[in-house]
């Protein structure tokens, strides 16, 4: 197509540049077309390799997905840069700004081609002198052996997954928790051989090709899908359920999370962790409120993700500061897959999605109005699925319904991650008929987790 002038990038572009970097590194596409559960992978990896937690809906207020009238705070603006590769964001700012942006243009108008005839034809060029001819056959001899070297590579066989063995196995119960993994692939073709923990690429280590035995720490409870990849081909994946004896609460951060025991948490039936608490272990709530994770991974009993009905009965206990939204993502956990329900104070139910076993919704595509409560209040939650049809009931109403699309697999637990922190009051997971297959209302010791 042909274009006629350029554009240039005045000086407040740079976010948007350091955006694309970041699209291009986790390579998901334009991040117009992200779901709920790619920004929260984004959230993971962003906290993985800086330490800070950045919530689902403060990258979509960045990435321009929701309505939101002020700027990023410094805190969110040096965790993006750092995570493209800079040292902070004055850096990022300063190297995007001084480098040329990619050549934008604009179409030509109507009739210039008319207007500009038809096109001159280039000169012949004359031979100049023998050096230049010399220079002319070293350039094909360079560009023949070039292609040599891509036909031999690519000569080269995809490896045969039945060539090589993956299996593991936790150390322990409880989290943390090791895992070894046992390996075979002495049949690799290439040097380039790893072990990764889940479908996060960042959980990836590099392991020798003739080893055996590579150990890796998990920080949370979780279903998770080990890979061995060789020649960047995954070769063998297997799924790896790392349960909980009890509820893992913890304020994420990197490269550990902060932890808390039970009797810190647990009192006259609910679950809670205090502001207090947390400034007890030197984590700031301001500017940016950190995320605190309840999760707890167990045998539900064959409950499937198909036909089942989740209770439970939340609140979000910080509105200070940035926090004014009172963020909660709750997840409910299945074997390799996740149902994700978002909910936050009524004046910010734009900011709102769902994932669903496959179905995904954004603000702009769905009302999702009836997923926002009243600040500082309770909220009961019951998510009822019958056949893969999904009802969701905020305060006893109708908040959404739709069908997922993917095979029905087990469910494995719940996981809740508040924005600052909150309290659960009860927790219930239940069949079609009734029958109650795990609950908790934190008045009594834990139930022991199946062995």
């Amino acid at each position: 197509m042909l274009t006629g002038k350029t554009t240039g990038a005045p000086a407040d572009e740079a976010l948007p540049r350091c955006l694309r970097q970041i699209e291009a590194k986790v390579g998901w596409g334009s991040g117009e077309a992200w779901s709920t559960a790619d920004f929260e992978r984004l959230g993971e990896q962003i906290a993985d390799q800086t330490g800070v937690s950045l919530s689902v809906t403060t990258l979509k207020r960045v990435w321009g997905r929701v309505k939101y009238a002020s700027a990023p705070t410094e805190t969110t603006l040096n965790a993006l840069a750092a995570f493209a590769g800079y040292a902070n964001w004055r850096e990022c700012r300063n190297a995007l700004l001084a480098t040329p942006p990619a050549t934008e243009t604009e179409p030509l108008p109507a009739g210039t081609l008319e207007a500009l005839g038809p096109p001159v034809p280039a000169p012949v060029a004359r031979p100049r002198t023998r050096r230049g001819w010399l220079l002319g056959a070293g350039l094909v001899a360079g560009l023949a052996g070039v292609l040599v070297f891509f036909q031999n590579h690519a000569a080269i066989p995809p490896p045969d997954p039945a060539d090589f063995s993956f299996s593991s196995r936790p150390v322990t119960r409880g989290i943390p928790n090791s895992v070894v993994f046992r390996y075979d692939a002495s049949a690799s073709p290439t040097d380039s051989v790893f072990i990764q923990q889940s479908w996060d690429p960042r959980r990836r280590q590099a392991v020798p090709r003739d080893g055996k035995e590579f150990t890796s720490i998990y920080y949370f409870p979780g279903f998770f899908k080990a890979k061995l990849l060789v020649g960047g081909r995954v070769v063998r994946e297997h799924g790896l359920l790392i349960p909980s004896d009890d509820w893992v609460v913890a304020v994420r951060q990197e490269p550990v999370p902060v932890y808390f025991e039970r009797d810190q948490v647990i009192r006259d039936g609910v679950l809670q962790l205090p502001v207090a608490a947390i400034e007890g272990r030197n984590v700031p709530m301001q500017p940016q409120p950190p995320t605190v994770r309840y999760r707890n991974v167990r045998d539900l009993k064959g409950l499937r993700n198909d036909n089942f009905t989740f209770e439970t009965r939340l609140r979000n206990d910080f509105r200070t500061g940035s926090a004014a939204c009172q963020n909660v993502l709750l997840g409910l956990m299945c074997e390799d897959d996740m149902m994700l329900i978002e909910l936050c104070a009524k004046g910010c139910v734009a900011n709102l999605g769902l994932y669903l076993a496959g179905h995904q919704v954004e603000p702009s595509r769905a009302d999702l109005s009836g997923l926002g409560f009243e600040p500082g209040g309770w909220v009961t939650l019951r998510c009822q699925v019958r056949n893969r049809h999904v009802q969701l009931f905020v305060d006893g109403r109708k908040a959404y319904e739709a069908t997922f699309p993917n095979q029905p697999v087990r469910l494995v637990g719940v996981s809740y991650d508040f924005e600052g922190t909150g309290s659960v009051d009860y927790v219930r997971f239940s069949r079609p008929d009734g029958e109650v297959v795990y609950e908790d209302t934190f008045d009594a010791p834990p139930a022991a987790a199946a062995p």
